[in-house]
């Protein structure tokens, strides 16, 4: 047998290893949430207040062999923006998070920190307000990081999960600079 075929093989047999090991140590949930939203730096003269807003979506925990940590790629409809007098900034995403998750104290409550970076496609951009809606076009794809805490409880053979978490924009959300995304939010979630 020449070298390149044994090598194929064994690399064949690892891969095949490591997909059952990630299937073994990974789980599917969904979350939803409430998102405190604002922007930050923005100019001078902007005062915004927050906007309340919805966050839900779905997550993958792929848990890292023989570590506490597992990485948590999520996909979520997240409502952000801010609002101003009478009227209300509302910018809504996909957003993209891939955390590392890092988990404590194994047993039937489990806290947990995680932190990582995300990417938010817009979907919807708009000022509302005194009954009527005008779209904005000048939205920006979202890039920033995620910082969060939270404890995961056992229910047999699912668990439940809460916390809360930061996320903050690195970008401008829109052309020519008018502040980032801020969002704090309050989060629950089960995993199946």
């Amino acid at each position: 047998m020449n070298k390149s075929l044994i090598t194929t093989a064994l690399l064949g047999i690892l891969l095949l290893f490591s997909s059952q090991q990630v299937q073994a140590q990974s789980n599917f949930g969904f979350r939803a949430g409430l998102n405190i939203a604002n922007f930050n730096d923005t100019p001078d003269n902007v005062d915004t207040d927050s906007r309340t807003g919805l966050m839900a979506g779905a997550y993958f925990n792929f848990k890292v062999p023989a570590t506490p940590i597992a990485i948590q790629p999520e996909i979520l409809y997240s409502q952000k923006g801010y609002e101003v007098d009478n009227a209300t900034l509302e910018l809504d995403y996909i957003e993209v998070p891939v955390l590392a998750k890092f988990m404590f104290a194994p047993g039937p409550i489990q806290p947990h920190v995680y932190l990582g970076p995300y990417v938010g496609f817009e979907v919807n951009s708009e000022v509302t307000g005194n009954n009527v809606s005008v779209a904005v076009d000048d939205a920006n794809t979202d890039f920033g990081g995620i910082v969060g805490a939270g404890v995961d409880l056992n229910a047999g053979v699912t668990k439940l999960n809460i916390g809360a978490r930061y996320g903050f924009g690195l970008v401008d959300a829109f052309d020519g600079g008018q502040g980032k995304n801020s969002v704090f939010s309050i989060v629950a979630g089960i995993t199946l």
